[in-house]
């Protein structure tokens, strides 16, 4: 049960305003106001507000709680778990963002969210427990009945096998990162390119966020670090923060190029001499493939 600070009849809207200013006056921001005196549910259970990657108030502005449907059609994927916040639609084009983790008890979450394309709105998600290769198979369950959805996947760590995965067993396409391969790198760069796009849906209200777990997260994570507070999950936070990167398409988010000029006249074999050996051993160094990139 929740009581807003309303419901005691001695405050009015001129009391809380004065508590207002005096709280921003006094700390600059508004966190101590929500944590004394919330006026939602969702203010009192917002983490503090400071440092925080993405505003509250860009957050609060695509928030629609819902939900999950309990009249699945008879075709969705038996998954337990699995929230479905709007079924696949035949005309409609649909991306999802996944972010693999270990699968252990102690470990933390896997999670996937699903987007509409066009609209971006969350349509689906999931969380849990799952082995790598357990979450590449429902990524392939649940983006298959979402119309082939392409697939945005975390590549670090546990990401390796769903990909895969994904790759011997999956029809779906998997989308590149920035630097032009499989999945998405979260580095330093990886994550700050990540979540300046998240943030940017958010603030232009380019996406739609039913999910109260998912937003608790990405209200969380931090400025400095991109992460969430020690001992919070981030899981979900990323993989919304996936599939809104996975609305670009495979070529706007990879603004690094690396051309090769000039030219040669026209293909010509490689042989292994001294110089191509070099050649391989200076682009593995960068991560390129000599066979496809060249």
């Amino acid at each position: 049960m929740f009581l807003p600070w309303s419901a005691r009849p001695d405050r009015d809207q001129t009391w809380y305003e004065n508590q207002r200013a005096e709280i921003l006056h006094r700390t600059g921001g508004l966190d101590d106001l929500h944590e004394q005196y919330p006026a939602t549910d969702v203010e009192a259970l917002l983490p503090r507000t400071q440092d925080k990657r993405i505003a509250p108030e860009w957050l609060l502005q695509c928030f629609q709680e819902q939900r999950p449907r309990a009249d699945l059609p008879a075709d969705a994927p038996a998954i337990p778990g699995l929230e479905v916040y709007t079924a696949p639609q035949a005309d409609r084009s649909y991306v999802l963002g996944a972010d693999p983790a270990e699968g252990n008890p102690t470990s933390d979450d896997s999670a996937l969210t699903v987007i509409d394309r066009d609209s971006g709105d969350e349509v689906a998600a999931l969380a849990g427990k799952f082995q790598p290769s357990t979450l590449a198979a429902h990524i392939n369950s649940i983006g298959q009945w979402y119309n082939h959805a392409d697939v945005l996947v975390e590549r670090n760590n546990h990401g390796h096998a769903v990909l895969l995965w994904l790759g011997d067993h999956s029809r779906l396409r998997r989308l590149r990162g920035y630097d032009r391969r499989d999945g998405w790198l979260s580095n330093s760069k990886g994550k700050a390119i990540l979540y300046d796009q998240a943030a940017d849906a958010f603030r232009e209200r380019q996406t739609s966020l039913h999910s109260r777990a998912t937003f608790i997260q990405l209200a969380g994570i931090e400025g400095s670090t991109l992460r969430a507070p020690d001992g919070d999950a981030d899981d979900r936070a990323d993989s919304y923060a996936m599939a809104c990167m996975a609305r670009k398409g495979p070529a706007e988010y990879c603004p690094d190029h690396l051309v090769w000029w000039p030219l040669p006249p026209s293909p010509a074999p490689v042989t292994e001499s001294p110089h191509n050996r070099s050649l391989r051993q200076i682009m593995d160094e960068i991560g390129l493939n000599l066979d496809d990139d060249l």
